[in-house]
């Protein structure tokens, strides 16, 4: 590599998470055309899709018995970005949740996380996460959380479900600022 290049490596499923960390501060979020150049002359082919087990009833009835004894959960894993946007945004509107990390060690045993994310998946019909339930109603991920913030249609829900506290802790920011910060040019923030 000639002195005065920069080299990123990545490795599938953890660049996004890693992108704004510090280690990258000085790397725009943009190619270069010599890096769209490369990036082209590379080939490349889609993973593999994810294999999960069957669901049970078991399984759908922990995810039943979860979202319906709390107000909120947020199905979650541990280093996701997206994740962590929607705990910031909830933590800052004073909205308490419950959450289920399902790659977390508890989860491990019997590849029992999943077999959660087998069972979400077929209620809910996404395969993404976070996973935003209030009142047992599935309402989205992070950003579907923001836009309908920004649309004043997430505020009733959250009304109704007994959760506005101190005007929702009288918050006025914009709820895409708990995006990760690569995202900063987000086309969402019009919505």
């Amino acid at each position: 590599v000639p002195k005065g290049s920069s080299m990123v490596i990545l490795l599938a499923d953890t660049g996004e998470r890693y992108i704004s960390t510090p280690l990258f501060q000085d790397i725009p979020a943009d190619m270069t055309e010599e890096e769209k150049a490369i990036a082209a002359s590379t080939p490349s082919e889609a993973p593999p899709p994810i294999s999960l087990p069957e669901v049970t009833q078991d399984n759908t009835a922990f995810i039943n018995e979860v979202n319906s004894t709390n107000k909120v959960v947020v199905w979650s894993l541990e280093y996701c970005e997206f994740c962590w946007t929607i705990f910031g945004f909830l933590d800052a509107i004073g909205v308490p949740y419950k959450v289920i990390n399902i790659d977390s060690f508890q989860y491990a045993k019997h590849n029992q996380g999943n077999k959660y994310r087998a069972a979400l998946q077929k209620m809910t019909g996404v395969n993404t996460f976070p996973q935003f339930f209030v009142d047992g109603e599935f309402l989205g991920g992070a950003a579907d959380a923001c836009i309908n913030w920004k649309k004043g249609e997430l505020q009733p829900k959250l009304e109704k479900a007994g959760l506005k506290k101190d005007n929702f802790n009288n918050y006025q920011g914009d709820p895409f600022e708990f995006l990760p910060k690569w995202m900063t040019q987000n086309p969402l923030r019009s919505k």
